[in-house]
């Protein structure tokens, strides 16, 4: 008897001008373990640097996303250090970083894998889009990306012309779905709803300048504990979100309107024309009349 299900997996190559495209993909694929399994990985089809044992563990050379959408088991940081992991996680493997990693004998699991490099990924790491001291990603067990990781070995099995491309874009597609479902979940529904609400109101009264402290008034939140929980959950705080969504009107208003910058100053709440300018310059780059001369309508007038 057979340790695994019917498996899916594919190994790749990529030309010096695929590397150009910023993120290249090795291999992509799925696997199921079922519970009393004997070996883990299993010991099919695979080059030598997939295997490993539990005990010695391994380093890959590129980045790998492992998903886990049925079961649970062990992750290893090193060889004194677990974490438990479940089904719904994603873990995000390093480059030359020891790791090892098993399902539950009594669950197996249900994992799926797409490995890449490239110095896209590499700038996010050094942007700190990702942390490099963490590995699991809490995302839920999520339809959408399931789907990416089956369209992913489709494309990999025929290996197509641009299928390099292809890849890279499905990869890169649930990098940005595990930041977004893992930032989401750490946030109840009731904290997401006011926040969410929040930002309601700020559009809805932009206009009549609407203060911070206010909008935390409206949500029934203390304004230090909303400062906190908006700026966790948008990377903005409050206040400067406001002036994000004033600024994008007033470059709205300088490139489809005749208003006077002194009239869309004022229209927005700011409270001088030079500080209005200031602050504009300090976002764009550019003074609001050098703005309007490069974007907006012809003969607008001063």
């Amino acid at each position: 008897m057979s340790d695994t299900l019917p498996h899916h997996y594919k190994y790749l190559v990529s030309s010096p001008h695929d590397v150009e495209w910023g993120i290249t993909v090795n291999t992509v694929g799925k696997e199921s373990v079922p519970p009393g399994y004997r070996t883990y990985p299993p010991r099919s089809g695979h080059p030598d640097s997939f295997y490993f044992t539990p005990s010695g563990g391994r380093c890959l050379d590129s980045y790998q996303l492992l998903y886990i959408t049925h079961g649970k088991g062990s992750f290893y940081t090193s060889p004194d250090v677990c974490v438990p992991i479940k089904e719904g996680d994603m873990l995000i493997l390093q480059p030359h970083k020891w790791h090892s990693y098993f399902p539950d004998r009594r669950t197996g699991w249900q994992e799926y894998w797409i490995g890449f490099e490239g110095i896209n990924i590499d700038t996010r790491f050094k942007n700190n889009f990702f942390n490099r001291e963490q590995t699991i990603y809490r995302v839920g067990v999520q339809d959408s990306i399931v789907k990416l990781y089956e369209q992913a070995i489709e494309v990999a099995m025929e290996e197509k012309a641009a299928c390099q491309q292809y890849l890279a874009g499905i990869a890169n597609l649930i990098l940005g779905m595990t930041m977004y479902y893992s930032q989401n979940c750490r946030f109840d529904d009731l904290s997401a709803e006011r926040i969410d609400r929040a930002k309601v109101i700020i559009r809805e009264r932009l206009l009549q300048g609407v203060s911070p402290e206010e909008v935390a008034s409206a949500v029934n939140m203390s304004y230090s504990w909303f400062r906190k929980l908006f700026k966790d959950y948008t990377g903005l705080s409050p206040a400067h979100y406001i002036l994000e969504l004033k600024i994008r009107q007033a470059k709205d208003l300088l490139a489809t309107t005749r208003q006077s910058i002194k009239e869309i100053a004022y229209r927005l709440n700011f409270d001088d024309i030079p500080y209005f300018s200031k602050v504009f310059k300090k976002y764009t780059g550019l003074s609001p009349q050098s703005y309007r001369d490069k974007f907006g309508l012809e003969d607008v007038s001063k």
